[in-house]
């Protein structure tokens, strides 16, 4: 598999023979490996005909990638993807989306808290109309300090994206294929899907799941992801409000410092005309001039950052919208 890519996978089998595809990141989980498969396969066996569940192993080092080889042996639905190194969540699961084949596609994370059962709820939920469904772990079963700083994350999140969900960490999610390829995940942005999808149009909709106890391994979750979460945000929330017009945001921001500037100046000009003052003592032309300045930089870099983001639509062959339905006279 380290050879393929997600295409070359695609070509051997056509999306539609499959309906649904579950994509689980590992990373050193291998004693909840073999029971979580059994659980998915009762699960999956009794509701749909044609199903696949990829296992992204990233870089574990317990030996779960031979659970995970042996899983594969017993069951050819069950498929493994082996990065070459520790390269996280986020891209995990992008590998994960990239590869899968399902017309619906589910997330879930393979420490074994994630309940398979609740897998045909957020189907039955997408079809109601939506593109994505969240879990949300009411009830959640974990230590009282990662409860409460996931609180305050979601708070911040709901605050800067403006999304209307209970819970933006939690994996288990239902995407149709349109979402589930329409995305490109790095750093930590597995956090902000849902602001993501419904930033290009996507709708989004949330389920109560079950949360339950880890039984094996130690959780991959500390305050350290605090920090590298809250930049993604800060990233998110920018590419959300201004990555169709970052001049805007850029050239607003330096006519403001310009006009500061400015003002400054002939502030400083009347003082030195009708007060004679000595402005030497002062830091105001100074002040004014590196506001001017200031304005200046923030108006050249919001043309650079327009000419970039036109050359990044073009060099991934990325149109600025998105298009849900086409009527013409074919149909």
């Amino acid at each position: 598999m380290d050879s393929l890519t997600a295409s070359d996978v695609q070509d051997d089998v056509h999306p539609e023979q499959i309906q649904l595809s579950v994509v689980l990141p590992v990373y050193n989980e291998k004693g909840n490996l073999r029971p979580l498969a059994e659980e998915l396969r009762e699960v999956l066996e009794s509701e749909y005909d044609h199903w696949e569940a990829l296992f992204v192993d990233d870089g574990s080092t317990d030996g779960s990638y031979g659970v995970l080889r042996e899983l594969h042996e017993e069951d050819d639905r069950i498929k493994v993807i082996r990065f070459r190194g520790n390269f996280g969540q986020s891209p995990a699961l992008d590998a994960g989306l990239d590869y899968a084949l399902g017309e619906v596609v589910v997330t879930m994370d393979s420490d074994g808290q994630n309940d398979p059962a609740d897998i045909p709820r957020l189907v039955d939920k997408l079809e109601e109309g939506y593109d994505c469904v969240s879990g949300w772990r009411s009830d959640r079963d974990d230590p009282l300090g990662k409860r409460i700083s996931s609180r305050f994350a979601s708070g911040l999140r709901q605050a800067f994206l403006g999304t209307e969900l209970h819970d933006y960490g939690c994996t288990l999610k239902a995407y149709r294929r349109p979402a589930a390829k329409d995305m490109d995940l790095t750093g930590e942005m597995h956090r902000y899907i849902p602001a993501l999808l419904s930033w290009h149009g996507y709708r989004i909709a949330e389920v109560e799941v079950n949360h339950r106890p880890r039984t094996a391994g130690e959780t991959k979750y500390s305050w350290q992801r605090l920090p590298k979460g809250f930049l993604d945000l800060i990233n998110v929330w920018f590419w959300q409000k201004f990555s169709g017009r970052p001049l805007h945001v850029f050239g607003g921001l330096g006519i403001l410092s310009m006009g500061i500037g400015s003002l400054a100046g002939l502030y400083a000009a009347w003082l030195k005309l009708t007060a004679s003052a000595n402005l030497s003592e002062t830091a105001l032309p100074l002040f004014a001039v590196f506001m001017v300045m200031i304005g200046v930089q923030f108006f050249l870099s919001g043309i650079l950052a327009d000419i970039s983001i036109k050359g990044y639509q073009h060099a991934k062959n990325e149109e600025p919208y998105r298009v849900r339905d086409v009527l013409d006279h074919d149909r």
